[in-house]
Formats: structure tokens, sequence, C-alpha cells
């Protein structure tokens, strides 16, 4: 008669290691990725001191250093600007228009997309800036 070799019972220990692992490697790449998430238009604002606005009830139309116009981020021509902001804006008296232009950005240019947020009906029209810098 054969004896079998005894076989040692399953240990309960858990391994962590291949789990804090993965978890790291997730981490990893969730900091890497979520500064390219960020949305919106890269502008140099000019500098000024006002008060905040609340930006998720508005409508941002946006001027980039290339004369390029932005309503909330998507790009359109000038000649579509109206009926694009229009749709955007949805006719709610209650919500403001941002203009958020680079500095470079002709003065012209600004008051022409002024006009066309007003005759759209627009009353409540902001300019957004940066703070100017501490002394």
């Amino acid at each position: 008669m054969r004896r079998r070799a005894r076989v040692a019972p399953p240990q309960p220990d858990l391994n962590l290691t291949n789990l804090m692992d993965v978890v790291f490697a997730i981490l990893l790449v969730f900091m890497m990725t979520a500064p390219l998430m960020t949305q919106g238009v890269k502008v140099n604002l000019p500098k000024s001191e006002a008060p905040a606005v609340d930006e998720r009830k508005s409508v941002t139309v946006s001027f980039d250093n290339r004369r390029r116009i932005y309503v909330d981020g998507e790009e359109v021509e000038r000649a579509g600007f109206g009926s694009t902001f229009a749709r955007a804006w949805g006719g709610d008296q209650d919500r403001a228009v941002l203009i958020e232009g680079d500095r470079t950005v002709p003065y012209g240019l600004v008051l022409e997309i002024v006009g066309e947020v007003r005759k759209a009906g627009a009353s409540k029209i902001g300019f957004l800036t940066e703070p100017p810098p501490k002394e």
C-alpha cells in the first residue's frame, strides 16, 4: 500500500501586490490624461479687476490670436455667427453672454460681434479679463 503525500492546506493570505500594480497604473494614466481633458480656447486676456461672473449659466464667445471666433468652444465662421450664437444662447434673457478676446484681436471685430449678440436680444454682456498682477 502506497502512502499519499500530504498536501498542505491552502493559506488564506491575500496577495495585494498585483492589485496595487494595476491601481497604480490606472492612477498614472488618469494623472497624465487629466490635463489634456480641459476644453476651451487659449486666449491672452487683458488685465483688469472686476467681480466674478457665474460662467455655468452663460454663453462664451471667444476670439483667439488668429481672429477665429468660437461660441462655447466651437469654432464658427464670421458669416454664420448670428445663427450659431442664437442657437447656443436660446433666447433666455437671464442668461449672460461672456466675451473672451485675446488682447491682439482688433477692437472693431469685437464690436461687430457684440453688435450681433445685441441684435439676437442678449442684454447681459460681460467681458472676461485677468486680474492685474499684485504689486
